[in-house]
């Protein structure tokens, strides 16, 4: 099985290089399933029910979360009871919507997908992702042996920490939060693929994704200052994952850091 996994899709520019050119992608690389971190989509903080009909309209199966997944309106939530998106599955119990799900492909082929965060320099007090992760792959690995978690953290280190713990028992551990793409992608000793972050699918001219003027005078200042999205420098950024069908292990991880031109 092929796997794309595009890092944080931020904003506007962010939705507009998937729907100029994710199908392209998926056509020219052979891709099984495609699977990206949604949690920015909505104006840099949030997705809404609309965009996440767009996500996956341009491309996308599955939509992940993070520290941002209830950035949105409360009369606006409802559609994160869908299989297909999911928020951290370590957010306390009550929460709406899901942080894991298995999905299977037009072809019979079966693939479970984790979303879990990070607690290092997290404001969040969460349940523990290491214990929270280890059940979950458990009990999904007796329904596929395929699975992907999008762990959504600050610290490398704990991301690190998480896929040498659970390696050999899931295909993929990606890295996203930071909206820095990293250059440490591997395959771990037991055969699970790993990223510290896949990078950001949005505007490259920016800071993490907002007009820079804005950050530089908020770290001067140490007032609250209003962001706003960027918009220049479209670029898409993630990582392909080439994964062992019965065993579920990884083959390969290649990088992908893609500038995208718009077509007007």
């Amino acid at each position: 099985m092929r796997i794309l996994f595009i890092g944080d899709i931020f904003g506007n520019t962010g939705r507009r290089v998937l729907a100029e050119c994710l199908r392209t992608i998926i056509e020219g690389k052979k891709i099984d399933v495609c699977i990206g971190n949604g949690e920015n989509a909505a104006g840099g903080r949030g997705l809404t029910s609309n965009l996440f009909k767009k996500l996956r309209k341009y491309g996308l199966d599955i939509i992940t979360g993070g520290n941002h997944s209830f950035s949105i309106p409360d009369s606006d939530i409802e559609f994160m009871e869908n299989e297909r998106v999911l928020r951290p599955l370590n957010f306390p119990p009550g929460n709406i919507g899901r942080g894991a799900t298995v999905i299977t492909i037009p072809d019979g082929r079966s693939i479970g997908v984790i979303n879990l965060q990070g607690r290092t320099f997290m404001h969040e007090a969460l349940d523990c992702p290491f214990r929270t992760g280890k059940a979950a792959i458990e009990e999904m690995r007796k329904s596929t042996p395929i699975i992907v978690v999008d762990f959504h953290a600050e610290a490398t280190s704990e991301k690190l920490a998480f896929a040498n713990y659970v390696d050999g028992t899931v295909s993929a551990v990606l890295g996203t939060h930071t909206h820095v793409q990293t250059s440490d992608e591997k395959v771990l000793k037991g055969g699970t693929a790993y990223i510290s972050d896949a990078g950001m699918t949005g505007p490259e001219d920016s800071i993490i994704g907002m007009q820079r003027k804005q950050v530089i005078r908020r770290f001067l200042m140490q007032t609250p200052v209003r962001f706003e999205p960027a918009e220049g420098g479209p670029m898409l950024n993630g990582v392909i994952i080439e994964v062992e069908d019965t065993t579920g292990k990884a083959l390969s991880i290649e990088r992908i850091y893609e500038r995208v031109t718009f077509h007007e």
